[in-house]
């Protein structure tokens, strides 16, 4: 009776190795997290959000799902400008608050991301930072050769992640107050035309990131964003943006995902186009 006990339990635990392979090992793989890291300044860390949960960084990870892990590295007031200026209401420009020496880049840097978005050029639109020293000459070269260079090391991370250029919102007039420019001193040519419809269409091309999510149309461009509703001072989004802006970027990242490596992610992109 012992001499049959022996031979059998490694009987029985090769049978059972052989269903929990086939009923692990291929029919149900585990789902690895998905990394989403979002740069960006005040727009991305907070803007004009009622409360930390309404940014569009926190209600993107709500639309993504468990699947996601989606972190803010939003920084407010910094350029893409290597040497941005600082410029706050009373248009004083000075020192310097490019995103590049913060610590939420080296912990983006180091977050082993999967995906990447990049929202950056609100500040650099202020007029000291954009037809000042820092952007050159012409206006937009070291802009565009800091897009590029923040593209490619991202690109480079051993986890190879997908790098989205995302718009910023339109700038306009306060809406509460439409005599008044639009605030800090930035300039609408460049957030409404410039950075949408040239810089990251050029980017793009160069630096072969994935795509580039257009929040700017999303938001229904300067028409419609001129609203108390949706912005509390011309620039900044308030909840229903950042709404509009979360969902924007949901939908490009789950249409560039296979629903074959997460399941779930066809119930969320139904559930966030409706």
């Amino acid at each position: 009776m012992t001499l049959q006990l022996v031979l059998t339990r490694p009987l029985l635990f090769t049978a059972v190795a052989a269903v929990g392979f086939l009923c692990f090992g291929r029919g149900a793989r585990a789902e690895k997290t998905i990394v989403v890291s979002c740069v960006g300044d005040s727009i991305t860390s907070r803007g004009c959000a009622s409360k930390p949960n309404m940014t569009y960084v926190a209600q993107l990870g709500r639309m993504l799902g468990s699947s996601y892990q989606v972190t803010n590295y939003g920084v407010s007031g910094t350029t893409m400008l290597k040497n941005g200026y600082c410029g706050n209401a009373d248009l004083h420009c000075g020192g310097n608050c490019t995103y590049w020496k913060t610590k939420k880049y080296e912990e983006a840097m180091e977050s082993q991301p999967d995906i990447v978005t990049i929202m950056l050029g609100t500040n650099d639109a202020k007029g000291c930072n954009w037809y000042g020293p820092p952007n050159g000459n012409p206006s937009g070269v070291e802009y565009h050769k800091a897009f590029v260079d923040m593209v490619h090391k991202f690109q480079a991370l051993p986890s190879k992640p997908k790098v989205y250029l995302v718009t910023p919102p339109p700038l306009v007039n306060p809406p509460t107050h439409p005599d008044d420019p639009p605030p800090y001193n930035m300039t609408k040519q460049v957030l409404n035309e410039i950075i949408p419809k040239e810089q990251l269409p050029a980017l793009l091309k160069e630096t072969g990131a994935t795509g580039i999510i257009d929040v700017w149309n999303a938001l229904g461009g300067t028409t419609a964003y001129f609203n108390a509703s949706m912005t509390c001072d011309g620039c900044h989004p308030k909840d229903p943006a950042m709404t509009i802006i979360a969902r924007t970027i949901a939908n490009a990242i789950l249409s560039s995902s296979s629903p074959d490596d997460h399941p779930s992610q066809k119930s969320n992109q139904q559930e966030i186009a409706s």
